[in-house]
């Protein structure tokens, strides 16, 4: 008689491994490359923000307000912009953009230089090129004691687009250099909300809305920006968007996801791969064995109901119930504790199960057949 309890096993391991074929022929096979490049670029967290954003409504950020100076193009106008915030008394200040060199307009550049140099709590961005030994790109006027920078690097896939990390610090010219982001935020809390490390945090996605002023209209939302978290940038400019879990946004969006995450000290928190092993190879046992005791329970076929709960269609429609039970189980452990765990492999396997007991039952009659063979010789 055979083992009930090894068949389980048995199945659940053919089932992994058949996920495992297809993922190996997705990234060693150049016909699959655009495959492999999707399933490289995923994570599980995406489907759960979209779950999140499915009912339509979206929290208003009460720390960040972004000011929109798309539309402003001359130093000089930027010079006064950054007065005029200043003027409004923000607890902090990120802007998301580099002075590059010099202009033909002197008086612009010395306008800017001197902005920069007299407001406070202002956070200047700089960029670090990653394929130059970490050369940068800084603003004409910087460095200087005067002014306050970090570099706004998000780190991605190195073949995806998708930012979903931000860096508290990173190691350029023999030290680990604070991110902008971490400098914003710190300069904010009035003291270091995250000590400073080469480490990265899982951005938290969940829908939420920022209010944008813009440029001329400053004085007439002041209430937006004293005492606010302010991230000056362009919310129009094509050049700087970004994908992200919540779509194509503009890259100081991005950032103000990035700063609510560190000062809030949400980010999404991962399980790790042999916690999300387990628990995969967990559920996709306890689906082998209850989809073979449905299996054994309607397979008689001793009625027209029965002969209906045996047709393919039901059983693909009790797999999709069982796996939404699970999804939403975890999505509740997502929301309510910003903890993810993976359910990719699990998913797989389980949509895999049928093939796993079929391979099973090919691999038993091929070794009772060798068997009985041997029998018959001696």
């Amino acid at each position: 008689m055979e083992n009930k309890t090894w068949r389980y096993f048995a199945v659940t391991c053919l089932s992994f491994c058949v996920v495992g074929i297809y993922v190996l022929a997705a990234f060693n096979l150049k016909v699959f490359n655009p495959v492999a490049e999707i399933l490289d670029d995923y994570s599980f967290t995406d489907f759960y923000y979209k779950l999140l954003d499915g009912s339509g409504k979206r929290d208003t950020s009460r720390i960040v307000t972004i000011v929109d100076m798309t539309e402003l193009t001359s130093r000089r106008d930027l010079a006064d912009l950054f007065l005029n915030v200043n003027a409004l008394k923000p607890k902090a200040v990120g802007v998301d953009m580099v002075f590059e060199g010099y202009k033909e307009d002197v008086l612009g550049d010395t306008m800017v230089s001197q902005a920069a140099k007299n407001v406070k709590n202002f956070v200047f961005s700089y960029k670090i090129i990653d394929s130059m030994d970490d050369a940068t790109v800084r603003s004409f006027f910087t460095p200087s004691d005067s002014v306050t920078e970090g570099f706004t690097n998000m780190p991605r896939q190195l073949y995806g687009g998708m930012k979903r990390n931000v860096s508290i610090g990173r190691m350029t010219g023999g030290a680990v250099q604070p991110s902008f982001i971490k400098k914003v935020v710190d300069i904010y809390a009035g003291q270091e909300v995250v000590p400073l490390s080469e480490k990265e945090l899982s951005i938290n996605f969940s829908p939420k809305t920022y209010r944008v002023v813009s440029w001329d209209s400053l004085y007439e939302y002041r209430d937006l920006i004293e005492d606010h978290l302010v991230l000056i940038g362009a919310m129009k400019e094509e050049g700087d968007m970004h994908y992200t879990p919540q779509g194509k946004i503009a890259g100081v969006e991005l950032l103000a996801y990035a700063a609510e995450t560190m000062l809030m000290q949400n980010e999404i928190k991962a399980a790790p791969e042999w916690m999300t092993a387990i628990i995969s190879f967990i559920i996709v046992w306890i689906s082998v064995i209850w989809l073979s005791w449905y299996k054994q329970a309607v397979g008689g076929k001793k009625n027209l109901i029965l002969v209906l709960l045996s047709t393919s269609l039901v059983r693909g429609l009790l797999i999709c119930a069982w796996l939404g039970v699970i999804v939403w189980i975890t999505f509740i452990l997502f929301r309510t504790f910003n903890y993810s765990i993976s359910l990719a492999f699990a998913m797989s396997a389980i949509a895999f199960i049928y093939m796993g007991e079929n391979l099973y039952d090919s691999i038993k009659e091929i070794t009772l057949f060798k068997k009985k063979k041997k029998e018959e010789k001696l």
